[in-house]
């Protein structure tokens, strides 16, 4: 794909682009722009949402928005809860959040849960020392008691993912499911590279439906690695971190090649 016709790098960009992809679209929530009228009709439509900042990061600022069939409104964010009679109260309310921050909806996916505390998955694929994309690292991540996100930064509880999963399949089938996600996220970053060519890790966040179907929730392209600290096997979170030197290497080295390339040459 030429550079020119690269969406731009935010949730709803990236969205837009991976929704380009016919197998892959079928994982994503539906998502769009969070207007006063887009934002109605996701609720009408699917009764529980995610209203998220466009260029956010780290869970912040991202409200849970309930509608229920008797007219009421409610959302939660972080750990405030308000109720609304109206839409019109509700919107007002939010839209006094959103400041002059883009936001965008997304359908609401109702996590599988560990202990009562709903959980999601992120899946690390990076640029290897060859220059391929490669598995580096899949954990869970089970959201605090009190909150709505599971992001590590707020609150939530690094789990690896063979103790979620074993709740839901039974033991012999969790290898099997879990190569399925790893296959997943690493078409998507194959995918990204053709749209996002600078990119050299990407987080894929993943949710689980009572079906076990994933769905993508967030394709990360700058993605904390600290979360995989917390595995027992400390070898995942090395080779994590040797992978994202070397891309800072190669992507120093050809910055520095490009800025060689431009300058006139210096006559003698």
């Amino acid at each position: 794909m030429d550079s020119q016709n690269v969406l731009p790098n935010t949730k709803l960009g990236k969205t837009q682009f991976l929704n380009r992809h016919s197998e892959l679209k079928k994982y994503q929530p539906d998502t769009a722009q969070a207007t006063k009228d887009h934002l109605y009709d996701f609720l009408k439509r699917y009764r529980m949402v995610y209203v998220k900042p466009n260029n956010g990061t780290g869970g912040r600022g991202i409200f849970k928005v309930e509608y229920s069939p008797k007219g009421r409104y409610r959302y939660q964010i972080n750990e405030t809860k308000k109720k609304f009679d109206t839409y019109d109260e509700l919107y007002r309310t939010m839209s006094k959040c959103f400041g002059d921050t883009k936001h965008l909806v997304q359908r609401g996916i109702n996590l599988l849960t560990s202990k009562g505390r709903p959980f999601d998955i992120r899946i690390m694929v990076q640029k290897n020392l060859r220059g391929d994309w490669e598995n580096t690292g899949i954990i869970g991540r089970v959201a605090h008691p009190d909150k709505i996100v599971t992001n590590y930064h707020r609150g939530g509880t690094p789990t690896e993912i063979s103790k979620l999963l074993k709740e839901y399949l039974k033991k012999e089938h969790v290898a099997d499911y879990v190569a399925k996600l790893n296959r997943l996220g690493h078409e998507i970053a194959e995918y990204m590279e053709t749209g996002y060519p600078k990119v050299t890790a990407i987080g894929v966040d993943i949710a689980l439906d009572n079906e076990l179907k994933p769905w993508i929730l967030e394709v990360n392209t700058k993605p904390d690695a600290s979360i995989f600290k917390k595995l027992d096997d400390k070898s995942i979170y090395r080779k994590i971190w040797k992978y994202k030197k070397a891309n800072r290497i190669v992507i120093r080295r050809r910055s520095d090649d490009r800025i060689a390339k431009s300058q006139p040459l210096t006559k003698v």
